[in-house]
């Protein structure tokens, strides 16, 4: 089969449908090609991976009226003619969208060309994009039971959990190796500061902020920073009497989630699941900027699960995640699992694959 998969911009979408696509590959000689722009992150991360990208020009819809608008329209009008000379030339015969303006553009062609769709939803709260294609879609994967409410669909909806990466998983239950791979001491609490794929500057700073309210005899730090501010924060590491590791951006997040004991973190779809997955008590910061205010949504699925406390930017200062971070460190350990919800997440890239393929589901679909 020829398949075209639409998972344009940040990690959440990205990573999530290269997951699905290595699946692809291993049930078959199967033929995968994404559709993406040259300033995401699928410009690196998934050629790296030996997937082809077929480029278009394309960006996310404003909905505020001005010149950007204009701007956006004018560019996805040109990525909707491009994307559907690739449709015309390759004929694929499944197209499998992951939300964005690209899953829009694309599954617009797949509808007119009656191309069966996929369609995959990461977040609790389904963005634009995905609640138009939805419609269409002959299948809708979601990760979490909660998305339902939110969707128009009726008998083509399976919650499959968000596909989570091997490299990621497979770092479950791994503390002690993580810890010596980052030099990290195993008597100290280790807490992780990442801020999604790109950073985030304001986690960034309250966290400095905080550190001059935590015991330094008891902690350690692997902080994520983004590109931009890693310089700064490297060099303020190094000053410091405990164990601090930076890094820009962290291919091996398996590596961090295993050894950290609580995580400071925004609230994308991957990072909720992967934290939830290894059962990390965390401090979560959704991005205000982000669509539809998704990542709240996420946020809180993972509170319900006993996992975390939510701040928004405006109320979380240095000395009150000090304390937020004290409290979660002190805490009993252990959370009320559900073991069943771990392995569909870990499954979740095998079913969706399958059933793309229509191919038979194994155990745990």
């Amino acid at each position: 089969m020829r398949i075209f998969i639409a998972a344009g911009g940040t990690g959440g979408h990205v990573f999530p449908s290269l997951c699905v696509a290595e699946k692809l590959r291993e049930l078959g000689d199967h033929k995968v090609f994404f559709l993406g722009t040259r300033r995401g992150l699928e410009a690196g991360v998934v050629a790296s991976r030996g997937f082809p990208v077929l480029y278009v020009s394309a960006r996310g819809w404003n909905r505020r009226i001005g010149l950007q608008m204009f701007r956006m329209l004018g560019e996805n009008f040109l990525g909707f003619c491009a994307m559907g000379w690739y449709f015309l030339w390759y004929r694929p015969q499944a197209f499998f969208a992951m939300g964005s303006y690209l899953s829009l553009l694309g599954g617009l062609w797949a509808k007119i060309l009656r191309v069966p769709i996929y369609l995959h939803e990461q977040n609790v709260y389904p963005g634009l994009a995905n609640r138009v294609v939805a419609r269409w879609a002959r299948k809708v994967f979601l990760s979490f039971e909660e998305t339902k409410e939110y969707l128009r669909t009726r008998g083509r909806v399976e919650v499959t959990g968000n596909p989570l990466r091997e490299e990621v998983v497979a770092w479950e239950g791994k503390k002690e190796e993580a810890c010596a791979l980052l030099g990290l001491s195993k008597s100290r609490k280790t807490l992780l500061v990442a801020g999604g794929s790109r950073g985030s500057s304001f986690l960034n700073r309250v966290f400095l902020e905080a550190l001059d309210f935590l015991p330094k005899e008891m902690i350690q730090v692997v902080h994520i920073t983004g590109v931009e501010d890693f310089a700064p924060i490297a060099e303020y590491a190094e000053k410091q009497p405990f164990p601090y590791r930076v890094f820009p951006f962290l291919d091996a997040m398996g590596m961090a989630y295993a050894a950290a004991d609580v995580a400071f973190c925004r609230a994308g779809a991957n990072t909720v699941t992967e934290l939830f997955f290894f059962g990390i008590p965390s401090i979560l910061v959704p991005y205000r900027e982000a669509t539809e205010n998704h990542q709240w949504y996420n946020a809180q699925w993972l509170v319900k699960q006993g996992l975390a406390v939510v701040f928004s930017e405006e109320e979380l200062r240095g000395p009150l995640l000090a304390r937020e971070l004290l409290r979660l460190l002190n805490r009993p350990s252990g959370f009320p699992e559900s073991e069943s919800r771990r392995v569909q997440f870990r499954k979740s890239a095998a079913c969706i694959a399958r059933e793309i393929l229509d191919l038979p589901g194994e155990e745990g679909c």
